[in-house]
């Protein structure tokens, strides 16, 4: 019975170890386009909503580090 198990295990691994082989191989030969992704993240810097958003957050971000900093000494 247990020489079983060890086949079930051996061609389970066996298969997985193959099948991420395909993955990573199919992963390289895709070609990255960094060009069209850069282009999106201009767009989204464009957008005033989003820029507004990302400023209130640094904000606020600053101002809690800023205001636990002076309890604990540090200066901001």
């Amino acid at each position: 019975m247990s020489h079983k198990w060890v086949a079930m295990a051996l061609a389970v691994s066996v298969t997985t170890t193959l099948l991420n082989a395909v993955i990573f191989v199919g992963q390289l030969s895709t070609p990255a386009n960094a060009r069209a992704a850069g282009t999106q993240v201009s767009k989204l810097l464009d957008d005033d909503d989003f820029v507004a958003g990302v400023t209130k957050i640094a904000r606020k971000t600053v101002r809690d580090y800023c205001t636990v900093g002076k309890k604990n000494g540090i200066e901001c």
